[in-house]
């Protein structure tokens, strides 16, 4: 029972190629506000680690509301909203031209992704069963990553060949735009209808008494925290450590792209066809911190990589294993009348790692330089696979699907 007999073939397509061009219009965003093109240099270090910290704040802030208002309205509205929100701060960003007018537009970034995340997830999660659940979130990791890699890496390899940063922005609004008017007309509301209506108080009281959502923090939160780490870090790293051409960065963004598209798939299948989450989420783990270690461990002899340089896509398949099944865990404990509300812990996860990546990378890189980024990585990784150990399968028993 895959993305064809879901019942809803034509708006989980459509949602997962608008989230494509949405993540791939943010993340040029951040590529271009990270690089020393942007403002003339203006935001550097802190500035710019103040700014991916006040986004997470921004989406950590409202996530509640959003999602809890998804239950009682309807996730459609919401999230044609969000897009064009996005949109328009992309736009912002290309003609702003002092630091502070750039922390305000975090905060409308922050929305955005709030408003986006919890409603794409409660639609997906509305459309899905037990049964494909792990694809059809694996589709949604896969449409995201596309787009944060594509975005980001394409945002970096243009700048590098000489692009203006306010041509890339204009550029990410339109896509988002676009994006939008896609949603608008070609999306279909999937709102499971609810009696109950969950306010942000009931949320929280929810989140602290969930004992499988508390087991659920020592993993996704120091994950998420190593994502926002490698986003704020990595153009940086590029910039100052790396001495490779641009030939080898697209070398490096296709290798991995293609082996973690490979790995989403297929495990997202696995973990449908046997009923099980948590070795998947192990087994994802090991590869996705392996992999993160040794890229920026070896930034600055990068020869070193090279000439083990299949490791890299064996990694980055490995690594695919965590994106499906750490949704549809996510999903096997919600509940179909506060769905919009369960998935909205899933973005106080992601706000909480976005804030903490960014800043302990910051002060990690500014002790140690790549040495100091290297044990916070490490220590990440060792974390999230001990919170393994405590997590319980949430899948059904069952070792057959439709």
């Amino acid at each position: 029972m895959g993305l064809r007999k879901s019942g809803h073939f034509l708006t989980l397509m459509m949602l997962y190629i608008v989230t494509l061009i949405m993540r791939a219009s943010f993340y040029v965003t951040i590529a271009v506000i990270s690089s020393n093109a942007y403002m003339g240099g203006i935001l550097q270090g802190w500035s710019v680690t103040l700014i991916l910290i006040i986004y997470p704040i921004s989406e950590l802030s409202t996530v509640s509301f959003f999602g809890t208002y998804s239950d009682k309205i309807g996730r459609k509205p919401i999230f044609v909203a969000s897009l064009f929100l996005t949109g328009l701060a992309a736009f912002l960003f290309g003609i702003a031209s002092f630091e502070f007018l750039a922390y305000i537009l975090a905060v409308l970034f922050g929305i955005g992704a709030a408003s986006k995340v919890t409603t794409t997830l409660s639609m997906i999660a509305d459309a899905s069963s037990e049964f494909n659940r792990a694809r059809l979130m694996g589709y949604y990791d896969l449409s995201t990553l596309v787009g944060l890699a594509g975005g980001f890496g394409l945002g970096i390899l243009l700048l590098e060949f000489g692009w203006e940063p306010h041509i890339l922005l204009f550029a990410a609004a339109g896509a988002c735009t676009i994006s939008g008017f896609l949603a608008l007309f070609l999306i279909k509301e999937t709102r499971v209808v609810s009696k109950t209506e969950v306010s942000m108080t009931a949320l929280l009281k929810e989140v602290a008494g969930d004992r499988r959502i508390q087991l659920m923090l020592p993993v996704y939160v120091p994950i998420i925290s190593l994502y926002g780490l490698m986003i704020s870090k990595l153009k940086q790293i590029i910039e100052e450590h790396f001495s490779l051409t641009e030939f080898d960065m697209l070398v490096i963004f296709a290798m991995l792209g293609i082996s973690l598209i490979l790995g989403i798939i297929t495990m997202g299948h696995l973990s449908d066809h046997l009923m099980k989450r948590r070795p998947f989420i192990v087994v994802g783990l090991i590869g996705f911190g392996a992999l993160s270690y040794i890229l920026v461990a070896n930034s600055e002899n990068f020869s070193a990589v090279w000439s083990i340089w299949p490791l890299l896509p064996i990694l980055g398949f490995v690594a695919g294993s965590f994106p499906p099944a750490a949704m549809a865990y996510l999903t096997d404990i919600s509940s179909e009348e506060a769905r919009g509300s369960t998935m909205g812990v899933y973005s106080i996860f992601f706000g909480s790692g976005m804030i903490i990546g960014p800043l302990a990378g910051q002060i990690a890189y500014e002790m140690g330089s790549l040495l100091g980024l290297a044990i916070l990585v490490a220590a990440l990784i060792a974390v999230a696979c001990i919170g393994t150990y405590f997590l319980k399968e949430a899948a059904p028993v069952i070792h057959t699907y439709d």
